[in-house]
């Protein structure tokens, strides 16, 4: 009986150990990156369904794009994810002198930096790319070059940067210089080739040859973007070195594919644009949030492409955007229509908030509203019937109003984009409205490409898109100064109003030469008066980021902290970070597989030892 008894309590304990073996291993391959490990690169999928405009940092100009150059280069500071200021303990710059008067700022770098492909990174590549840029006023980056004179190296670890005139945005006390640093033994030969670097696919490790955590080594078309880690990267001597070998961006050609694919495990990280997606995604345990980010959506108008004479910036007219539109009052009376708390509520279930300017909340200029001095431009379809009958706009017979000028109806096209739920969804919302104060839209959807190009032609009324602007507003601010309108249909520059006001372009040159801060925030608040008194946008919300993940990873760092984008997309950091969770924190969270392996494994247990107790107590009576 003894010797019976102990063979049964070790084979119970054996049954225990493999079934907690067997827990243990379904909790891990119930993880992606797990099972990733096991068989290749550990591999991170973050996925979207807006395809890169360009992989090239002189050409592309949408978030996706950014996201991905802050994997594959630096840019001189790194905003900190905490609160968007300077972090120079995760930069290749360590700290900035800033001159007297204003004009000059020393660099200082890290030393022993090298690129991807083992050559070394010194201030002469940072010099060269900042000169490149501003030679050539390439678009992402010429308002803060504006007012750069050169940079030069003093040795590789300085470089010197000169202003042609005293400000403080180079002085390394905000994130000002958001410009991606190339290398120039790669890129020095378009020195004066600026038309064949614009053509460079910078899809493959010999072209993106970076200094970030990851290089892009591959770009299938319309289906991914590979990253494999820089093997030279400087941050993993800091405490920076990431906890994956690969990044991919998965491309999905609809939100629908797109959450499906996170729900079976096949991508990690999806961002979406449809509330209605990211709640039912939350109800079936998917790990979902609405992140507070600096961005925000807009109706653009065109106020002029066709009509305007201002020569700044080059411009000649072009396109054929509907007369109308260049009267302010036609633009007001249009911003009073549309309720957006009710876009809010109905079109993004709660996930934004109102919005009344394209300097977002949280800015480094501070919050700004509407003030006494400022016109009142709240919704109110009776308020905005009388602008329109006292500018002389009479109804006409069919219930659309008429341009007195022209003699054309107030008959606008409307642009959204197929990517882009929420920007399809708002149509019956503004069709219904505009039609209460006799304003007909036709309503079209086109692709993020289409529809850049149709804008930088003028061919256009009214279109919905959105912005994700820097910290500092400079950027936003200068996409609606005069020489930002696309000179013709072939030129692209960053307005998509072609907005020009000289009083507003005064303010912003004020804005960037002062070197009194509390007189920067004072200009900046003139000009969001100014852009909400012209409206070249009628601003809808200011959106959050909608969000999910998987259970399997951890390791996320929000940017801002409070309630931010878990990619940190401002800079690499959380993409470092990130990383699976183990296989005993899988066996935690309850309701996992390894949790049931384990409870029948116990059922098996219980059992087992039940049986061995009765047989046990039969034999004993037997001995008896």
């Amino acid at each position: 009986m003894r010797l019976a008894s102990r063979v049964a309590v070790l084979f119970v304990v054996g049954m225990l150990v493999v079934a907690l073996s067997a827990a243990g291993a379904l909790g891990q391959s119930s993880s992606p990156s797990a099972s990733a490990a096991s068989t290749g690169p550990l591999t991170f999928t973050y996925a979207d369904v807006s395809p890169p405009s360009s992989l090239n940092p002189l050409v592309g100009y949408l978030g996706t794009d950014y996201t991905i150059w802050a994997l594959n280069y630096d840019i001189p500071i790194n905003f900190s994810t905490k609160d968007f200021s300077p972090d120079f303990d995760h930069s290749i710059v360590t700290s900035v002198d800033t001159s007297s008067d204003g004009m000059t700022f020393t660099y200082h770098m890290r030393s022993g930096l090298k690129w991807s492909d083992g050559q070394p990174f010194t201030a002469n590549d940072v010099a060269w790319t900042l000169n490149f840029y501003k030679k050539y006023n390439v678009p992402n980056y010429s308002s803060d070059l504006a007012l750069m004179d050169r940079a030069e190296a003093i040795n590789d670890t300085t470089f010197v940067l000169h202003s042609k005139q005293p400000t403080s945005f180079y002085s390394g006390k905000s994130v000002f210089l958001y410009e991606y640093i190339l290398p120039e033994h790669i890129w020095g030969k378009y020195e004066n080739d600026y038309k064949a670097a614009k053509r460079v696919a910078n899809d493959n490790p010999q072209e993106a040859v970076g200094s970030g955590p990851f290089i892009i080594t591959k770009y299938v078309k319309n289906q991914y973007v590979q990253l494999d880690r820089n093997p030279y990267y400087w941050g993993d001597a800091v405490g920076m070195r990431p906890h994956v070998d690969r990044v991919v961006y998965q491309i999905f050609g609809n939100q629908d594919a797109e959450a499906a694919a996170l729900q079976s495990g096949s991508i990690d990280f999806g961002y979406f644009t449809t509330p209605s997606i990211l709640n039912t995604l939350k109800s079936r345990g998917i790990i979902t949030q609405g992140a507070n980010i600096p961005s925000f959506v807009e109706i653009g108008i065109n106020t002029g492409s066709a009509y305007e004479t201002d020569p700044a910036g080059g411009f000649t007219p072009h396109g054929d955007g509907a007369r109308a539109l260049t009267d302010v009052v036609v633009r007001q009376a249009i911003r009073r229509a549309i309720d957006s708390s009710v876009l809010v509520d109905r079109v993004m279930q709660g996930y934004a908030s109102p919005a009344d300017s394209p300097v977002q909340p949280g800015a480094t200029t501070g919050d700004w509203n509407p003030g006494p001095n400022d016109p009142d431009l709240s919704f109110n379809i009776a308020a905005a019937n009388q602008m329109l009958d006292q500018a002389g706009y009479k109804m006409g017979s069919d219930g659309v109003r008429i341009d007195p000028k022209t003699g054309k109806p107030l008959e606008f096209r409307f642009y959204s984009r197929t990517t882009d739920q929420p920007s399809i969804d708002i149509v019956p919302y503004v069709q219904e409205w505009l039609k209460e104060i006799g304003i007909k839209i036709d309503p079209q959807t086109l692709n993020s490409n289409k529809l850049g190009n149709v804008i930088l032609a003028g061919d256009y009324d009214m279109f919905v898109w959105g912005w994700y602007p820097n910290p500092d507003p400079n950027y936003i601010l200068n996409i609606f100064t005069c020489a930002q309108r696309p000179p013709n249909p072939n030129v692209y520059r960053n307005s998509d109003s072609y907005y020009c006001n000289p009083e507003y372009d005064k303010l912003f040159h004020e804005q960037e030469t002062t070197i009194d801060p509390a007189r920067r925030v004072e200009i900046v608040h003139q000009m969001q008066s100014i852009l909400y008194r012209d409206e070249p946008y009628i601003m809808l919300w200011y959106d959050q980021s909608l969000q999910a993940h998987t259970k399997g990873w951890t390791g996320f760092v929000p940017q801002p902290a409070e309630g931010g984008d878990w990619l940190a997309t401002y800079g690499p950091l959380s993409f470092i970070s990130v990383r699976p969770v183990t296989a005993a924190a899988n066996a935690g969270g309850g309701g996992s597989a390894a949790v049931w392996v384990i409870a029948l494994a116990l059922i098996a247990l219980a059992v087992i030892v039940a049986l061995l107790v009765r047989r046990a107590r039969r034999s004993e009576v037997d001995e008896a």
